[in-house]
């Protein structure tokens, strides 16, 4: 059993307020838990698991992975877990973490993928985990989009946020002047209907910055960049943010950019 000091230092996660606050997170469920333990070990304090996952295979498996690490780790019977996760059907195993220290800004290698205060949990954790899968080492992100460490990011990452670094900047001015400060090129900025196509000669990302904006106002400065699109021979106005991003990623695998 949770003592009712931890008890309310979890619930107190389910804000982004109370993970200001304490400084930590909570990931859920089987895949994501098993990235923070292999890659990011030293960012947990407690990892929970219910009785049914504990008897599992994968259970068995996965908490052999613990006294290696050193890491804690607490039985829960089945209601009180329930009662803190946040799916439906949890898997059985939740991860508490500290949040780690904002990374020092650097310039990411082949170029650096900028989000503009990308607000659905969804979009930002499909984007995270697509940079991961091609083989980013960092994604920028702009204050005033959703948390990178909320339990539906963390989720939709799976496992991302413990492979990628993920410095913030207080706006996308700062962020695009850090980036020209650190030795990077051109500026792209993604926009539904203008710009060069990203599949032309012209569009070239090396050494550069490729911003993606928010669902709903796209992106805060289109100045500070050229604009470049996603050519959309039917009728839909625009992709959401984790398509293009998407479909932008995939465009520099093609070139050959992550060798």
């Amino acid at each position: 059993m949770l003592t009712q000091r931890q008890r309310k230092q979890l619930e107190q996660l389910n804000s982004r307020h109370g993970r200001k606050k304490s400084d930590c997170f909570l990931a859920e469920g089987l895949r994501c838990c098993r990235e923070a333990v292999t890659r990011q070990p030293a960012w947990i304090e407690l990892v929970l698991c219910s009785q049914d996952f504990c008897q599992s295979q994968d259970g068995q498996e996965f908490l052999a992975l613990l006294p290696a690490r050193g890491l804690p780790w607490q039985l829960l019977p089945a209601a009180e877990f329930q009662s803190l996760a946040e799916t439906g059907h949890p898997q059985g195993v939740l991860c508490l973490l500290r949040r780690p220290p904002p990374p020092a800004p650097a310039l990411p290698r082949p170029f650096c993928l900028l989000l503009d205060q990308v607000r659905e949990p969804g979009n930002l954790g499909t984007i995270l985990r697509t940079a991961w899968a091609v083989g980013l080492p960092a994604v920028w992100l702009v204050s005033g989009g959703v948390d990178p460490y909320s339990a539906k990011v963390v989720r939709a990452g799976m496992g991302a946020q413990f492979a990628l670094q993920l410095p913030v900047f207080a706006d996308l001015t700062a962020a695009v002047a850090e980036f020209r400060r650190l030795g990077g090129d051109g500026v792209w900025c993604t926009l539904p209907a203008a710009g060069c196509s990203l599949f032309e000669e012209e569009f070239q990302l090396h050494n550069c910055a490729l911003v993606i904006g928010n669902e709903g106002e796209g992106i805060s400065r289109p100045e500070l960049g050229r604009p470049v699109t996603i050519p959309m021979p039917g009728q839909a106005e625009s992709l959401n943010a984790a398509q293009a991003a998407t479909v932008f990623l995939f465009e520099a695998v093609r070139r050959g950019m992550f060798k």
